[in-house]
């Protein structure tokens, strides 16, 4: 059963998700937990119980899709079992039931080494345990150095709704579907969908279980299809299914009903895999991708790496006057302060080190360590030649903010030496399985094309992308002939291979708006990334399994 999307969709990973030195609620019994995960306020997704365990590790996965070039802030909540109300976001109004909580872009968590992240579990101002988070495309992979294969029957499936009762007013209803084990009058919750919203014929992902985990005490399977609501979800219908219907007569279509007994649409079971055990143990490994992907290579060991350089020539106007693009302002981030945190921040997070030279061009600097006379075409932000990396956006933002003040805007606009120092970056990261990405912020015409242009051509045999950002309301005509390698492929060498490694976007073109400007940035990358991978049929490096004790060490 292929549940794979296509790239441009995203890309579907599993949240794996453990937990360490929980905070006992109750002193006399060691409490239930569970743990939910949201997309800012919308569920997601929610783990088994783990019973009278303060380090649980979850056994049910929390699928999502991945996509490059959106911001996924997750949200993390540890919940006693035993006394949540809802699948609601608890509020910091409504905390009976929280056990402690974190925040993390998925983004960083997928760019981790390893995938695999342990942070805080916060509950106000204290830690109250750790939360360890791996993320995986398919399959467990958190596993012992040996494992027996799965003596029990597998089934891999796959469920929709077809036409069903829509009880939202002014949209369509937010579906979601609950499957539960039969045991007796109890029932017990083993896997949950994705919500697709606003939709009546709902396509969810693929899932897997066994026979033993979904039917051990009963053939029965339980499933509820709800809607999603912020306020409480509300139950659409329900089914009873005999899985001797599906494993032994096909039977695929099953009627839902309200819980007053109306009509409320159909369960389909749109694709099913059992899969009987092997004779023989095996060991467990990662199977080998068919057709790699732009994330098989992030989450296989390769990274990517960020250098900076800003334009501090005289038309982006003194920061003394109201239109400076420079200005500093403590309540709201200007145009380089929005580039560097948005679009810079989704490319450190695939850095391990997060080290991040950046360099200015264009002014005459007056830092405390690194002083000038006249115009520098290519200085450290932070003053140490030797040195001009910054720790992460925190620290760049950090060093800018200092660095203004002490510039003296003069010109011209030179980008050749700032993009030779880009060049010599990524040669020392090609060694090391790590791809890197030049952003140059101009706010006008360059005055060094053909010695430009030089640079760009001996950057197109590296892995490497350079995206040129222009900044305010000039003309940028010419800037904007990088981003057509035609234009590159006329000064390249008659055998020179041109990729097309340049990106050039104005905040103009998306009306200042970062969110938009950054979506079509990070668009393209991937693309970029994998030419290059196939221009040198360089292959993945090969996900390893990893065993939860090593983030513990």
């Amino acid at each position: 059963m292929d549940m794979l999307l296509s790239q441009t969709q995203g890309e579907l990973v599993y949240i794996y998700i453990s937990a360490r030195n929980l905070k006992n609620l109750d002193n006399s019994n060691i409490l239930d937990f569970r743990c939910r995960v949201y997309l800012k306020d919308d569920f997601i997704g929610e783990t088994e119980v783990s019973k009278s365990s303060l380090d649980p590790d979850f056994k049910q996965p929390i699928p999502i899709m991945y996509k490059f070039n959106k911001k996924q802030k997750l949200i993390f909540q540890i919940v006693d079992a035993d006394k949540e109300q809802s699948n609601l976001l608890i509020s910091q109004k409504n905390q009976a039931a929280l056990v402690g909580s974190c925040k993390q872009p998925l983004a960083k968590l997928m760019g981790a080494r390893n995938s695999l992240s342990q942070l805080n579990l916060m509950k106000g101002d204290e830690i109250v345990g750790n939360i360890i988070i791996h993320i995986t495309k398919k399959g467990p992979q958190i596993i012992g150095q040996n494992q027996q294969a799965s003596k029990d029957t597998e089934i891999k499936w796959r469920w929709a709704g077809v036409k069903l009762l829509d009880l939202d007013f002014f949209t369509k209803s937010d579906p979601f579907a609950k499957f539960y084990r039969v045991n007796g009058d109890q029932i017990d919750l083993i896997h949950q969908t994705e919500i697709i919203k606003n939709n009546l014929n709902p396509n969810w992902m693929g899932w897997e279980t066994t026979e033993e985990q979904a039917f051990k005490n009963s053939k029965n399977l339980y499933v509820e299809i709800m809607d999603y609501d912020k306020l409480g979800s509300q139950q659409i219908g329900n089914v009873t299914i005999d899985y001797n219907e599906i494993k032994n007569n096909k039977r695929t279509e099953f009627p839902l009903l309200t819980p007053k007994g109306k009509n409320a649409g159909t369960l389909k079971l749109v694709e099913l895999a059992i899969i009987e055990p092997p004779i023989e143990p095996v060991q467990i490994v990662q199977e080998e991708p068919k057709d790699p992907t732009f994330l098989d290579y992030l989450m296989g060991g390769w990274q990517m790496s960020l250098s900076i350089g800003i334009d501090f020539t005289f038309s982006n106007q003194p920061i003394t006057k109201p239109d400076s693009l420079h200005k500093i302002d403590p309540n709201k981030l200007n145009y380089y302060q929005q580039a560097i945190k948005v679009i810079g921040g989704e490319i450190v997070a695939f850095d391990y080190d997060k080290e991040v030279p950046v360099y200015g061009f264009g002014g005459t600097p007056k830092l405390p360590t690194y002083t000038k006379n006249t115009m520098d075409d290519c200085f450290p932000l932070n003053g140490n030649k030797e040195n001009p990396s910054c720790q992460d956006i925190k620290g760049i933002l950090d060093a800018y903010t200092s660095a203004v003040p002490q510039i003296v805007f003069s010109g011209p606009t030179f980008i050749s030496n700032v993009l030779s120092k880009a060049h010599q970056f990524a040669v020392e990261n090609a060694k090391k399985n790590i791809y890197t990405v030049s952003i140059i912020m101009t706010d006008g015409q360059i005055e060094d094309q053909d010695d430009a242009i030089k640079v760009l051509l001996q950057c197109q045999n590296l892995p490497m992308s350079i995206v040129i950002i222009g900044v305010g309301d000039e003309n940028f005509k010419y800037m904007k002939q990088f981003d057509d390698p035609n234009f590159l492929k006329k000064h390249a060498k008659e055998n020179q291979t041109v990729r097309d490694i340049i990106q050039f976007v104005s905040y103009q073109d998306f009306k200042n708006d970062i969110e938009l400007m950054s979506s079509a940035v990070l668009d393209h990358l991937p693309k970029q990334f994998m030419d290059f991978m196939h221009i040198n049929n360089i292959q993945p490096v090969k996900m390893s399994s990893v065993h939860i004790g090593k983030v513990l060490q």
